[in-house]
């Protein structure tokens, strides 16, 4: 008979999970992350896991959508305490360049520090997807997206929102080559992409 654990135990074994997760996508990817890894990181049996998740998959795919989650409170909660603060409407926001830049080097932080960076790249989300079930799939892609401050102002400004998203993207995935472009630089260069575009959106 499988043991029954308490709220607070699903708790600590999920959070447990996800951190050996975190750990395991950015030393090896998604391929070379095994469940006998992840319950070895977790301190738990292997049946235990099957109790949290059907599969490995099922587990990478909700760390990325927490992490995901982790980053739009990030860039949401950074935009209002701007707004906020400056007793200035969301048109407004024009002199506010270099805090809305900080916001958004918050966010790519993030990313850059978890699995999530490596979670985004196009083989590992097409490895996970083509494992879930279709029904979570389904629900994945009817999930209305709340477009958030940033976007809306995009989109006053008239310009493409798929665009815009896209060279944040290629931002993000420039950061992998901070051993081509120096360490010590990375964050700089980083930076003066990001101010560019922020620019054009405020």
């Amino acid at each position: 008979m499988p043991k029954i654990y308490s709220e607070e135990e699903r708790s600590e074994i999920v959070r447990r999970l996800k951190n050996g997760a975190d750990e395991l996508i950015r030393e090896k990817g998604v391929k070379k992350t095994t469940v006998d890894e992840l319950v070895r990181r977790a301190g738990i049996p292997k049946g235990t896991f099957y109790l949290f998740y059907p599969s490995k998959e099922m587990l990478l795919f909700e760390c990325a959508q927490d992490l995901h989650e982790q980053v739009n409170a990030h860039i949401t909660n950074g935009m209002k305490n701007i707004i906020g603060s400056k007793k200035t409407g969301k048109t407004d926001l024009s002199g506010y360049v270099e805090e809305v830049t900080d916001v958004i080097m918050g966010a790519i932080e993030i990313t850059q520090n978890s699995c999530l960076r490596v979670l985004l790249e196009p083989e590992s989300m097409a490895l996970i997807l083509d494992k879930l079930p279709e029904d979570v799939l389904k629900e994945h892609r009817e999930q209305k997206r709340d477009n958030g401050i940033i976007e809306s102002l995009i989109e006053k400004k008239g310009l493409s929102v798929e665009e815009m998203r896209g060279a944040f993207t290629m931002i993000l995935f420039g950061g992998m080559y901070g051993n081509v472009i120096g360490d010590k630089t990375i964050s700089k260069s980083t930076r003066l992409l990001v101010k560019g575009l922020v620019q054009q959106i405020l």
